[in-house]
């Protein structure tokens, strides 16, 4: 049956009508499709610090005192960083700043370098690393750990040594505070070489501090009928003179095929750095804790030298103590020119 003219117009005209409202939308842009704020670049100048460092040091207890405080050129409780840095230039060293403050300074400074070259060519020179612009909590440890990598034991100067070469540390809890650690560590392949260098050491450590406190609680290995000598894995030998202002240590340990011989003397872990320089008294009763060491500031340190922030302490000053220094950044103070430090003495 044939349709009305006009019937047939409203119908196409609905059909129409529905296609189009079952058409499907046209998507709306996406927030994620939207240009993201550029991150700001890293600026120059110093990271901002990441707090306060506090110290909180104490006296020596009561006890018999090192007869002898100096080694590897440096009087430990006495001898300030400028002093160390001198030294060893003196000796021909290369020496830096080990401590994690220093080696994340100077990855900022790296990253820096790049981004400023990157301009410098009109590259795009975006970083969102924040660690470029802040220290981190681990980074708030003043420490400066003044490291020589590579020197021979010859290089030394303070006795007739097995030959070796090794890593002489220094390590200062602030770059304002006396010298609290020196050390030397050393590798052999040669076991027997290990070995006559650990009992050189202790030969001659005992001819300057006396019988040791303790002795290794294992036998030390022997050359086999074949001469073959071969220390066992993961045992520590260990030769100790304990006082109650410092703490003198030689050790041999093997790791993996090689054999680690070190020696280092410090101030014990807790004491006031320049517990050698006290007299030999008890602590003070009551008070559980000691002020700082009470010494002038070391001068501004030359370029080389570690960047300080003026650490904060909230020990009581003992009675006879020197006045504690401020924990203001201090105003420099004269400090003797550094120079030769006297080696430690071989008797």
């Amino acid at each position: 049956m044939a349709l009305h003219p006009a019937l047939a117009l409203a119908l196409a005209l609905a059909a129409s009508a529905g296609l189009a409202c079952s058409a499907p939308a046209e998507p709306a842009p996406s927030a994620a499709a939207a240009p993201s704020a550029a991150t700001p670049p890293a600026e120059a100048g110093p990271p901002k610090p990441a707090g306060d460092w506090t110290f909180d040091f104490k006296d020596p207890p009561a006890g018999p005192r090192a007869p002898v405080t100096a080694a590897f050129g440096a009087t430990i409780g006495t001898t300030m960083f400028p002093e160390v840095e001198a030294h060893v230039n003196q000796l021909g060293l290369k020496c830096s700043d080990t401590s994690i403050r220093a080696m994340m300074d100077a990855r900022r400074e790296t990253e820096k370098a790049k981004i400023a070259d990157a301009k410098a060519r009109g590259e795009d020179a975006v970083t969102a690393a924040s660690w470029v612009n802040k220290r981190s909590k681990r980074e708030a440890n003043p420490q400066v750990r003044f490291s020589c990598p590579k020197v021979n034991s010859d290089q030394l100067g303070d006795r007739k040594r097995a030959p070796s070469t090794g890593r002489l540390l220094y390590v200062f809890d602030d770059a304002t505070y006396p010298l609290r650690h020196t050390s030397y560590q050393r590798t052999h392949k040669d076991h027997a070489a290990g070995l006559l260098d650990f009992e050189d050491t202790v030969a001659a450590l005992t001819k300057i501090y006396g019988p040791p406190t303790k002795t290794p609680a294992r036998e030390l290995p022997k050359p086999d009928k074949d001469g073959n000598l071969e220390f066992p894995s993961a045992v520590n030998f260990e030769t100790a003179w304990e006082y109650a202002d410092l703490a003198v240590r030689a050790n041999v340990l093997r790791y993996g095929t090689l054999v680690t011989v070190g020696e280092r003397i410090e101030v014990p872990h807790g004491l006031r750095p320049d517990a050698p320089k006290l007299a030999s008294a008890p602590a003070t009763p009551g008070t559980g804790a000691a002020a700082p060491p009470a010494m002038p500031p070391a001068a501004a340190p030359a370029t080389s030298s570690p960047a300080t922030s003026s650490p904060t302490t909230s020990s009581p000053t003992p009675a006879g103590a020197a006045p504690t220094p401020a924990a203001a950044t201090p105003a420099p103070a004269a400090t003797p020119a550094p120079g030769p430090l006297a080696a430690a003495p071989a008797k």
